[in-house]
């Protein structure tokens, strides 16, 4: 059985709710960002981040929509923003500013997750 792109997204999957929200959220994140440059790959750099800004803005939304964890994304947010790389002079990489409140309960569960991955 094949799934839809559509169904692929973590905040339609059903476990969507509590702790596991955050991974889905990171993992819809990761995605919603790298479409929206793929998607403007032909635009100016200042649209790709803008759309994905927009795109990002919406994704959160869409968890707090859905009541995947209230206390978690309610009131929170992520900024992106280019910045020099440290690596390549000269050259910009994404940086995304999460909300603290948000970004510690997503580092936690990723860490939560890393733990238990390699006890099995």
């Amino acid at each position: 059985m094949t799934t839809s792109n559509q169904e692929s997204w973590g905040f339609l999957h059903p476990e969507c709710h509590g702790r596991n929200a955050l991974l889905f959220f990171s993992w819809d994140l990761a995605r919603t960002i790298e479409q929206q440059f793929q998607l403007h790959a032909e635009s100016a750099l200042s649209v790709q981040l803008l759309e994905a800004q927009k795109a990002v803005d919406r994704l959160l939304k869409q968890y707090v929509q859905i009541q995947a964890h209230p206390s978690a994304f309610e009131g929170q947010s992520i900024t992106l923003r280019l910045e020099e790389s440290e690596e390549s002079p000269g050259e910009a990489v994404l940086a995304l500013e999460t909300s603290p409140h948000l970004e510690s309960l997503i580092l936690q569960v990723q860490a939560d997750e890393r733990a238990r991955s390699s006890v099995n």
